[in-house]
């Protein structure tokens, strides 16, 4: 057996020196897999952690675009959730999660198909729907069947929290540091928007980039940075230990900051709204209310530039509520015209095909024949829509829009039924379901400025809620059960000592 072991070792040895030769990352990717490999054997939740890290994180993505590994990796990620998977089902012959959200998801699909039929470009459309149906439907499906326990849900959440609070980090730092041509391995990318601070120098206007993270596109970083941030802020509740709430907090710190090096207007309108939302939930009393002003007033003067970049919404109000345009058009965010006009252009394209829409994601197909009635600054380009609900009515019409909503709201319904039933008696799992409560909402808040990309981002929070729901519906059932029990037993004791008394 030694021997075997040792020739094992060897012949690793030999391939992998041979592979550095060739290509050093691919030989490094190897040496990383091996641990990988060992924790996947001797950890069940392993698999399950490692894809939500490297998805939650791009990293499989990034290794592509940045490290010239094959494509075929970032595709394969997915596939080790099939492990727990298979655990669950094969293994310990336990029967498959069928949540409450799957129908209208399933639905929402079911839609797309219809949708295709009136496209015109059905191979695309087809195309765009086959990557739907597997960071959608697929995603979601194997997430909710593999986080079957609250430990297995805290460990995820723990997951995500270091992801976000490392890139928010590492985008801080960049920031900072002005080192806008290092990406830091692809972790902190620059988008190519940028905007006018109000400085200027001997060369012009100073203009401020807006960081990407690990994504490439600000906005898409902003949003799934800001879901994690209700989820740190309750999961904070939820732990015991002083040093490890420090972590929590420092971590989703960190996931703060990641939104703010993004200036993200709709990001920071959603930050606030959550926080208005707790406060409505009586997570923060009127006595902290000025402890949180203040926290926002010393983000603006660590970060000038985001006031100014947000008080260029007043210009865009001026100009809409003026009088014979008496608001010069320079003054006005061209990429709040473009935007806007953007958005028109959906409507109008909904408006022509309102019940099944255009087909999944071809709105900006369809965008320059509708971009010149729209009335704002049009763009010889194809287009997102820049609003969630406008692009999915052009993409899928009113039916599909529904659809979609209706996946919101049975998820919500449940989770605020799932913090009811354990508030007192497993506060832990209350806290987590308030935190995907706030996150779900922050999707829908920065949805008025996001088109529905980047989806693997969303399903899987969304998954991560409904495997919420789960837990908590499991755990209601086993302690109605054990109660029925306890009330039978009671029941036959009390009918055992009542018979010898009647004798």
């Amino acid at each position: 057996m030694l021997v075997v072991l040792l020739g094992i070792l060897f012949s690793t040895t030999i391939l992998l020196g041979f592979t550095a030769a060739q290509t050093p990352v691919l030989a490094l990717a190897i040496v990383a897999l091996i641990p990988l490999l060992l924790a996947i054997v001797l950890v069940p939740d392993a698999p399950t952690l490692v894809v939500i890290a490297l998805l939650y994180s791009n990293a499989a993505v990034i290794a592509v675009q940045f490290h010239h590994m094959p494509r075929s990796l970032s595709t394969a990620v997915p596939g080790l959730l099939l492990i727990p998977l298979a655990n669950y089902l094969v293994i310990r012959r336990e029967k498959i999660v069928v949540t409450s959200a799957l129908i209208p998801i399933l639905l929402f699909h079911l839609v797309q198909v219809f949708s295709i039929l009136f496209t015109k470009d059905v191979d695309q459309a087809f195309q765009n729907w086959m990557d739907y149906l597997l960071e959608g439907l697929g995603l979601y499906f194997v997430i909710t069947n593999a986080v079957r326990t609250q430990a297995t849900l805290q460990k995820t959440i723990w997951v995500l929290l270091i992801v976000g609070g490392l890139i928010g980090g590492v985008s801080t730092y960049q920031l900072v540091t002005e080192t806008y041509k290092n990406n830091y391995w692809g972790f902190a990318q620059v988008s190519n928007a940028a905007f006018g601070t109000g400085e200027t120098t001997l060369y012009g206007e100073v203009l401020q980039p807006r960081l990407a993270g690990s994504i490439g596109e600000n906005n898409r970083f902003a949003q799934t940075m800001l879901m994690l941030v209700p989820l740190g802020l309750f999961f904070i509740g939820g732990t015991r230990s002083y040093l490890l709430r420090g972590l929590i907090a420092l971590l989703t710190v960190g996931c703060v900051l990641g939104v703010a090096v993004t200036f993200s207007r709709g990001a920071a309108v959603a930050f606030v709204f959550v926080l208005i939302m707790m406060a409505f939930m009586r997570y923060i009393k009127v006595a902290h209310m000025g402890l949180v002003l203040l926290g926002i007033v010393l983000f603006f003067i660590a970060l000038p530039q985001y006031s100014v970049r947000i008080l260029k919404f007043q210009a865009v109000i001026d100009a809409a509520t003026s009088q014979e345009n008496a608001v010069p058009e320079s003054k006005v965010d061209s990429s709040l015209q473009g935007r806007a006009n953007e958005v028109v252009a959906a409507l109008l394209v909904f408006s022509d095909y309102p019940i099944f829409g255009v087909g999944p994601h071809m709105f900006p197909s369809y965008y320059r024949d509708y971009s010149k009635e729209a009335g704002f600054k049009s763009r010889n380009a194809d287009r997102e829509a820049h609003n969630l609900y406008a692009g999915l009515a052009a993409d899928n019409g009113l039916v599909g829009l529904t659809c979609f909503l209706a996946i919101f709201a049975v998820t919500l319904r449940d989770l605020v039924l799932a913090r009811r039933r354990w508030l007192q008696s497993n506060p832990g799992l209350a806290l987590l379901a308030t935190g995907f409560i706030l996150a779900l909402i922050a999707y829908l808040v920065t949805g008025v400025g996001a088109h529905f990309t980047y989806i693997r981002f969303f399903w899987i929070i969304m998954a991560l809620a409904n495997s919420t729901v789960y837990i908590a519906q499991s755990q209601a059932k086993a302690s109605d059960e054990q109660l029925k029990q306890s009330t039978n037993l009671a029941q036959k004791k009390g009918l055992a000592m009542a018979v010898p008394s009647l004798g």
